[in-house]
C-alpha cells in the first residue's frame, strides 16, 4: 500500500510538471535560445533603447525589521521571534518601494504575525540584477546561512535576469538547484516559495516585440522551475504568468519595470496564504484572482 501512495504521488508530480511544459510548448514557440539570437539585431536595438530609458529607482531601505499584529502590552523575548526572509533580485531587494515596510518583506511579515500572533523579523537579502547563480553564490556565505537556519519561511524571487541575460536553461537549471540545495540543507523544515518569472511583456516600459520575445523565454525558464521545485517537499513554485494582479495603472513603480507597493501588498497576502498550506504533490499555483 505504501508503495501504491507512493507511486500515485508521484504521478501526481510527473502530471502537474507535464502541465506547465504543455502550456510552454503550446504559447512559447520558437523561444529557444539560438531562435532569440536570430532576432539579436532587433533586440539589442529595443534593448538599448529601454536601459536609456527606464528610471534608476532606488532599492527600499530597512532592510529588516521585526512587524507585530499582536496587542499592546504583549511581551515576547526577541530569540523567540518568528523569522521570514526574502532573498533574491530586485523585487526581492524593493527597488522602486520607499521602505521595506510596504514591500513583500514587510507586508508578509505582518500577515505572518497576524496568523501566528506573534512579532515576525524580516531580513532581506538582495541585490538589483542579480541572477541565479549571484544568489546562490548569496545564500552559501556564512552570515545567509546562518539568517536561513532560523527562518520560518523563505521568498525567493529569480529569474528575470536569467531571462534577459540569455543564460541558457540548463544553466539556470544548475544555478536553481544550487540554490535549493543550499536553503534546504541550511534548514530542512523551512518553507520555500519561489516566485515565477512575470509575464515580461506586461511591464509598461518594455517594447511590444522585445517583451513578447522575453516572455516566451520566461515561460521556458518556468517550464524547467516546475521540473525542479517537484523535486522538494517543502519548496513551493508560485507561477505570475497568468496573473490577473498586473493592471498597468495599479501594478508598477514608476519605471513601468518593477512591482508597486500596491502589487507587493496583494503578493504578500497570497504568499501568506500559500506558506499557511501544506505542499501536495500537484501544487503549482497560479496568480489568477485579482482579490
Amino acid at each position: 500500500m505504501r508503495d501504491l501512495l507512493a507511486e500515485r504521488r508521484s504521478s501526481g508530480v510527473a502530471r502537474a510538471v507535464r502541465r506547465v511544459r504543455s502550456k510552454v510548448s503550446s504559447r512559447a514557440p520558437g523561444c529557444s535560445l539560438p531562435t532569440l539570437l536570430l532576432r539579436a539585431p532587433a533586440l539589442i536595438v529595443q534593448g538599448r533603447r529601454v536601459r536609456h530609458d527606464i528610471a534608476r529607482l532606488p532599492s527600499a531601505t530597512a532592510r529588516e525589521g521585526v512587524a507585530s499584529t499582536v496587542p499592546n502590552g504583549s511581551h515576547f523575548e526577541p530569540e523567540d521571534d518568528h523569522h521570514l526572509v526574502v532573498l533574491g533580485d530586485s523585487v526581492a531587494d524593493g527597488v522602486g518601494i520607499e521602505h521595506h515596510r510596504d514591500s513583500i518583506a514587510g507586508r508578509l511579515a505582518c500577515r505572518m504575525s497576524e496568523r501566528f500572533e506573534h512579532p515576525v523579523a524580516w531580513h532581506v537579502i538582495a541585490r538589483s540584477g542579480a541572477d541565479a547563480h549571484d544568489v546562490s553564490l548569496l545564500a552559501g556565505t556564512d552570515a545567509v546561512r546562518s539568517e536561513l537556519a532560523r527562518a520560518d519561511a523563505v521568498v525567493v524571487s529569480v529569474g528575470v535576469n536569467d531571462v534577459k541575460n540569455l543564460r541558457t536553461e540548463d544553466a539556470w537549471r544548475t544555478s536553481l538547484r544550487t540554490l535549493l540545495d543550499t536553503i534546504t540543507e541550511v534548514n530542512p523544515l523551512v518553507q520555500v516559495v519561489l516566485l515565477g518569472v512575470p509575464p515580461i511583456q506586461e511591464f509598461p516600459a518594455m517594447p511590444t516585440f522585445l517583451g513578447h520575445t522575453l516572455s516566451s523565454r520566461a515561460l521556458r525558464f518556468d517550464a524547467v522551475a516546475a521540473d525542479v521545485v517537484a523535486t522538494y517537499p517543502n519548496v513551493q513554485h508560485y507561477l505570475l504568468t497568468e496573473s490577473g494582479l498586473l493592471e498597468k495603472d495599479k501594478a508598477f513603480a514608476e519605471d513601468g519595470f518593477h512591482p508597486s507597493a500596491w502589487l507587493h501588498r496583494k503578493l504578500a497576502k497570497r504568499l501568506d496564504a500559500l506558506i499557511a498550506e501544506p505542499k501536495r504533490p500537484t501544487d503549482t499555483h497560479l496568480l489568477t484572482e485579482a482579490s
